[in-house]
């Protein structure tokens, strides 16, 4: 006769108190990761958005610069707080081409009232991330003035270089801590080499209202 001896092991499981402790700490890991993925997200839309502005700024500053460089006469003045700049080159026959580079808060920089690049270069206000007032892109300050000289013999060089400033801002209201400003500055140094060789091309500056 064979004798069955049963061994019986007892598991006391979880108490109230430790399953308690682990629903608080897998919360605070979810709230963790919640928080986390939040602010990744965060920074990749605001990284998206400021690096269409930087091409932007980048790309609508380099057409400035080669309208001023091809120019021989250059009148600036000021309109609205912005500067508009009135620009007059001449072919190798004398024929005359006249360009106006404007500015204002929502269209951003224009050419002959018309966006650069044949109309394709747009001001980055609509786009990815920015439906429903996430984010607003302002022009701040568009403004050109002439380098100023400090030898007289640099005279004819100062007058023949412009410097180009452009600030754009990027208000984002998606953030937990509020409404973010960022402001993103561009500057260009423009030479004149068709105004330098012909001291005759007067530069008039006008401010106006």
């Amino acid at each position: 006769m064979k004798m069955v001896y049963k061994v019986s092991r007892w598991s006391p499981g979880l108490t109230i108190i430790e399953l308690v402790t682990t629903i608080v700490i897998l919360g605070i890991v979810m709230i963790g990761l919640g928080l986390s993925l939040r602010t990744v997200t965060y920074h990749y839309q605001d990284d998206s958005v400021l690096l269409e502005v930087h091409n932007y700024g980048n790309t609508v500053m380099r057409e400035i610069m080669k309208e001023i460089s091809l120019a021989r006469i250059i009148n600036k003045e000021q309109i609205n707080g912005y500067s508009r700049i009135s620009l007059k080159k001449y072919d190798t026959f004398g024929n005359e081409t006249s360009t106006v580079i404007t500015a204002n808060a929502s269209e951003g920089i224009l050419f002959n009232y018309q966006n650069p690049l044949d109309g394709n270069l747009r001001f980055p206000t609509k786009g990815r991330f920015r439906n429903n007032n996430q984010r607003i892109i302002t022009l701040k300050d568009f403004y050109a003035e002439e380098v100023d000289f400090i030898r007289p013999n640099l005279a004819r060089y100062a007058n023949s270089t412009w410097e180009i400033n452009m600030d754009i801002e990027v208000e984002s209201f998606v953030s937990q801590a509020g409404s973010i400003k960022e402001l993103i500055q561009f500057q260009r140094i423009a030479f004149m080499p068709n105004r330098y060789i012909s001291p005759r091309s007067l530069v008039s500056s006008q401010v106006g209202s």
